[in-house]
């Protein structure tokens, strides 16, 4: 490889570094588990790679598809080898039952490469795609036709490289799942981890774009802008008196971006101040039990103690709770069933709270031969109203994917039947379970991964209140950097909502999210404890929860599709 091919790789690799800096998941945000303050380096990001894209076409004529791709798939590879850096949070797997500590370094190697070269795949489309269609002219031909129709791409580009993005990113939603499937997949466009929107999840302005457009049209304006900066910055090169005017103009224009990307956020952060009336009570029992492979009984009893004390504390502390919440999991009830008779259970939780409560938890159970991991609600007054069984498992987490499965084969015969008998889950039949709460409030449970897909958060939205969501990090070992990046998801799936969601953790940090995306209670630490709070219903119906994510997907197919037919007629009709 030659020296300037080197250089244009390592600024293709510079751009995947400062998206993956922008993407939450840091230690050093402004507070834990938000996003990192270089969320902002999102609006940059991609400059370098537009560079290094513009010098293939400009040097390599004959290579640059393939030259193209390179780069693209080089920028990629290093955003996602950082993103899915919490790969090694697993290691060793002996929480999935896996003791062998080489088999298990093995496996977590191959399944963060695997995921991060399978992902960076079309990052390197878009890197050919984008090389191919970039001019080739010199810089000075860039200068032309940005803000004015005509015959020049950079005018096209400006619009047309976002679209395409967007559909390259919402096609690597369902790519993950893809790659990774079995026998508890769960097929539709819900892995959206790495998606670039979240990393402005500290951005005002982009959650309320997100209600509008969702995460797919927050990365159009992305990349929208990146390559409008990259464009003006090779506008420099132009000194030809006749583009100085336009050159001003688009300067002009930049500012006008850049105050509103920063004064835009403060002003929309001084509405959330004012709250509705109407909403909930609520407490959360948040846990901090390591996942074991074979717990024993002291274990679980000390557990189940905890959880009753917490429990407790809230009925004496914290009366006024209308809905409690236990951590994904969290084995509650049937841990009470072990002692106590159903009616012996019932004249508990009566003496316990004088008003009715809604308590939601669960943990695995089995169902006609099948295991699930179902969610219960508990009416405290009457008896279990409703239950939810998870539907979008997690790969290697809940079930084991069919190239996985072949590979510990190999490896030890005995891992699979071990893992099918301690982990091995079945997606839920159920779309929605909403409760509807003696008609003071309705509800709907969500579960830990659950909230990555917008899809499956609208549907649950749509006759609820407030989600109650759940989730624990024990086979992470205490490692919070998979829990920082859930939660910037879980701001984007309130603002696309309007809804509030509170979410219960094990060995990690429960929270309440209001219905514009913003953090309004934290717990301090991730040890055993109680959040308590009260959060607002919100009051509109957003138009994403009317639309979804299909109007950005549309527009950016029919972007793309028509301004390239328009490319081939012209290059048709040319004499």
């Amino acid at each position: 490889m030659t020296k300037q091919k080197l250089i244009l790789t390592g600024l293709a690799a510079l751009s995947g570094l400062l998206l993956a800096l922008a993407y939450p998941g840091w230690s050093f945000g402004s507070t834990w588990l938000t996003t990192s303050d270089l969320g902002w380096l999102a609006w940059i990001g991609f400059v370098p790679l537009f560079w290094s894209l513009f010098h293939i076409v400009s040097e390599y004529e004959h290579t640059r598809k393939r030259c193209g791709f390179l780069v693209g798939f080089a920028a990629g590879l290093i955003y996602f080898l950082i993103v899915f850096r919490w790969f090694w949070s697993i290691y060793p797997l002996d929480t999935l039952g896996i003791e062998s500590r080489a088999i298990s370094f093995f496996i977590i190697l191959l399944v963060y490469l695997v995921s991060s070269t399978g992902m960076a795949m079309f990052w390197g489309l878009f890197g050919l795609v984008t090389g191919n269609c970039l001019p080739r002219s010199s810089p000075k031909a860039m200068v032309r036709g940005l803000l004015v129709t005509g015959k020049s791409k950079p005018y096209r580009l400006l619009i047309t490289l976002p679209a395409l993005f967007v559909l390259l990113e919402y096609a690597l939603s369902w790519g993950f799942g893809f790659l990774w499937a079995g026998s508890g997949s769960f097929f539709g466009p819900h892995w959206t981890l790495g998606n670039l929107a979240y990393s402005l999840a500290n951005n005002p302005l982009a959650l309320k774009f997100a209600s509008i457009i969702g995460i797919y049209g927050v990365t159009f304006a992305i990349i929208f802008v990146n390559y409008l900066i990259f464009t003006i910055l090779k506008n420099k090169l132009a000194e030809t008196r006749s583009t100085r005017a336009i050159l001003v103009t688009r300067m002009a224009l930049v500012v006008l971006i850049l105050i509103a990307l920063i004064s835009g956020p403060k002003l929309i952060k001084q509405q959330t101040t004012k709250q509705e009336n109407a909403g909930i009570n609520f407490a959360v029992i948040q846990t901090a039990q390591p996942t074991r492979s074979f717990p024993n009984s002291q274990e679980t009893l000390a557990s189940f103690e905890e959880q009753l004390k917490l429990l407790n504390r809230v009925a004496k502390e914290y009366p006024e709770s209308q809905l409690i919440i236990f951590p994904e999991t969290s084995e509650l009830f049937k841990n009470i069933a072990l002692f106590l008779t159903p009616a012996q259970v019932q004249e508990y939780f009566n003496n316990l709270f004088t008003k009715p409560k809604l308590i939601i938890a669960g943990g695995k159970i089995i169902d006609d031969s099948q295991v699930y991991s179902r969610v219960f609600d508990l009416d405290t007054q009457n008896d279990i109203i409703n239950h939810y069984d998870k539907r979008l498992l997690t790969p290697g987490g809940e079930f084991l994917p069919y190239p996985l499965k072949f590979l510990v084969w190999l490896f030890s015969k005995n891992t699979n039947s071990q893992f099918e008998n301690l982990r091995e889950l079945n997606i839920g039949g159920k779309d929605v379970s909403t409760v509807d709460f003696r008609g003071q409030f309705k509800t709907a449970p969500m579960i830990c991964s659950e909230l990555l897909s917008p899809n499956l958060v609208k549907q649950t939205s749509q006759n609820s209140d407030v989600i109650a969501s759940m989730a624990s990090y024990g086979i992470f070992h205490g490692k919070q950097v998979i829990a920082r990046q859930m939660l910037a998801a879980t701001r984007f799936r309130a603002a696309e909502t309007a809804k509030p969601i509170i979410t219960a953790a094990n060995l990690g940090k429960s929270y309440a999210i209001d219905s514009r995306g913003n953090i309004i209670y934290l717990a301090p630490d991730s040890t055993s404890q109680i959040l308590t709070g009260f959060v607002a219903f919100g009051t509109d119906k957003t138009w994403y929860n009317k639309v979804g994510d299909l109007p950005i997907i549309l527009a950016s197919l029919l972007i793309v599709i028509s301004l390239n037919f328009l490319i081939w007629f012209r290059e048709f009709r040319r004499p």
